[in-house]
């Protein structure tokens, strides 16, 4: 799994520079609770928190920094106007991912996402009313490579349900907490009732 992991280390090491809490999620974040890699990925994201996001030129000098400004219907995902992000410049709603580019190349190198919080809690952009307390909301093995909790990852992935995300689901729901589990059901139901992952939960 090492060698499988190698794009990961590397954006490891360059997010590290950081200082500040940082995460690997989407489906990175489930194969890693999982200790295997379950399907190909396509690109790395990397979640830090938006209070921290000023720093992120300083950490990633060597690298260049575009944002993407959602349209504003939210449709179709992951895309939007893409454009350069200066230093000092600080992101809101609805901005909420910066690509990052090493020299000369076109496609970004990884994505940065930026988690609402506040001093105790990481909140979810899309429904402020669901919470989740900072010191659960990702996960710190030994060997390294932080990852945001699974359930968190699901939740966001319930919004589009591409091919991707229910198999990353039907991956990750074995390997739940019962108190995953719960959190998990409660947040869907808040935000997407009838949901076709409730049954399973």
């Amino acid at each position: 799994m090492e060698t499988e992991l190698k794009p990961l280390l590397e954006v490891a090491e360059a997010v590290g520079n950081l200082r500040a809490p940082f995460y690997f999620s989407g489906g990175w974040a489930i194969d890693l609770h999982l200790g295997r890699v379950t399907r190909e990925h396509h690109d790395v994201d990397t979640l830090v928190m938006r209070r921290d996001q000023l720093a992120l030129h300083k950490a990633l000098k060597q690298f260049s920094l575009k944002k993407i400004i959602p349209h504003p219907d939210g449709m179709p995902p992951n895309l939007g106007k893409i454009v350069e992000w200066p230093p000092g410049e600080r992101l809101e709603l609805p901005v909420h991912q910066i690509n990052v580019y090493r020299a000369g190349e076109s496609e970004p190198a990884f994505q940065v996402m930026l988690a609402e919080s506040n001093e105790t809690e990481w909140i979810f952009r899309r429904n402020l009313e669901i919470r989740m307390p900072l010191a659960r909301m990702g996960f710190h093995p030994l060997w390294g490579l932080p990852y945001l909790a699974p359930e968190i990852v699901l939740l966001f992935k319930a919004k589009h349900l591409e091919a991707r995300d229910r198999l990353d689901f039907e991956n990750a729901l074995p390997a739940l907490s019962v108190e995953a589990r719960r959190w998990l059901r409660d947040a869907i139901e808040n935000t997407h009732p009838d949901h076709e992952w409730l049954y399973a939960l």
